[in-house]
């Protein structure tokens, strides 16, 4: 009997180491540094900056009256001298003597300037910042040596690992 048990003990070891290759288990490790991982997000912002901004410009007026009106007066006055055919030509020389002498007149009040207010606008960007928690690095001591991973959560004093044997050939 003691070489059936024997072969059974043996067998039962055999089959066992064989079941151990290639498995895994957990385990727990010390937490020994934890560093928050920070990452700064930026994003665009545009705004529109107006401002009121006044010009002077020219002011121009485009009647014609006071030419017409200089002409007029002028071919009166020029009308009242000379005779026959000399009154005629002295009546057209006052309208035309008249009729410029309107014209620059409403040019010289016309020259004056005037204050007009427009608003300019230009785009700005600027930038909006932000600090985000991008997780932890944690590194951890297993089996006398220092391990480091990247963890979504805070890992606490002990993390969880993964332990597994596979033999050598």
């Amino acid at each position: 009997m003691k070489i059936k048990e024997l072969l059974i003990m043996t067998a039962a070891l055999a089959a066992s180491s064989v079941a151990l290759a290639g498995s895994s288990g957990y385990e727990l490790a010390r937490v020994v540094d934890v560093e928050p991982i920070r990452e700064v997000h930026r994003t665009p912002i545009n705004r529109e900056i107006c401002r009121e901004e006044i010009e002077y410009v020219r002011t121009r007026r485009h009647s014609h009256t006071p030419t017409i009106m200089g002409a007029i007066i002028g071919g009166v006055i020029g009308n009242q001298f000379g005779s026959g055919g000399g009154r005629d030509a002295a009546t057209a020389a006052g309208a035309l003597l008249g009729g410029s002498i309107g014209h620059d007149s409403s040019k010289a009040r016309d020259g004056g300037r005037r204050a007009v207010t427009r608003e300019r606008c230009r785009v700005q960007r600027d930038w909006r910042e932000r600090t985000v928690d991008g997780g932890y690095r944690v590194t951890y001591e297993y089996g006398g040596r220092l391990h480091r991973t990247t963890m979504d959560r805070y890992p606490g004093d002990t993390i969880r690992v993964r332990v597994s044997v596979d033999p050598i050939d």
